[in-house]
């Protein structure tokens, strides 16, 4: 008796766990390419967003500031290079980071390029690294929040960088002032602890998971 007690147990579990829009989404998202190109890899992630975005959440905006780093976009032009390291790690590695914060009483938005190459292969000798360092392209935003609409606008690029056992440095910051403008606006569609999804201009989709 105890043994069949055990199995429904697990069962239980894994049918609670198939049917949590969520973590089904979370799921699919980790192990679906980066960067979508295909028709029926869109149709699939579109399919879980859609059973997450019909659910009822808080619309709480504080719930958007952390980092976030992203897991699936159908955004993929002009991300030839970033979806061949993630096809073939002897390139490099990629991470694409969202930050959102406050600082006083003003909102931030960065979007973090970051790449790592972890051996000296000759692979990945084209990043210009050191091995086991890593370096990351910083876009920098001012950002206005309406509803949990954000509208952020560009004022600066910076580079960092690291030393085989040293804390990221700053190599290259560039202020933009002159520049006005959008140069983003999207929609967050869900958000809570975990998980993130933001619509953009052209329906293009981004799936994000909570970092910190």
């Amino acid at each position: 008796m105890g043994r069949q007690t055990c199995q429904f147990g697990i069962l239980l579990l894994v049918c609670t766990d198939a049917t949590d829009p969520v973590r089904t989404l979370l799921a699919h998202a980790r192990a679906a390419p980066t960067w979508i190109t295909s028709i029926a890899d869109t149709y699939a992630l579109e399919r879980r967003v859609d059973a997450v975005e019909a659910m009822e959440w808080p619309r709480d905006a504080d719930l958007l500031c952390g980092r976030w780093e992203l897991l699936a976009t159908t955004q993929a032009r002009g991300a030839g290079l970033l979806r061949a390291m993630r096809r073939d790690p002897t390139l490099g590695r990629v991470d694409v980071y969202q930050d959102i914060r406050r600082e006083n009483s003003e909102l931030r938005l960065d979007n973090v390029i970051t790449i790592r190459r972890d051996d000296d292969g000759w692979r990945s000798a084209w990043t210009l690294l050191a091995p086991n360092t890593r370096s990351s392209l910083v876009l920098r935003h001012t950002a206005t929040l309406e509803g949990m609409r954000i509208l952020a606008a560009l004022d600066g690029v910076e580079v960092d960088g690291t030393r085989v056992g040293e804390a990221p440095q700053t190599i290259a910051a560039l202020p933009l002032p002159g520049i006005t403008g959008e140069a983003g606006v999207f929609d967050n569609t869900y958000v809570d602890g975990a998980l993130r999804i933001a619509r953009s201009s052209g329906d293009v989709l981004r799936v994000f998971e909570r970092v910190s």
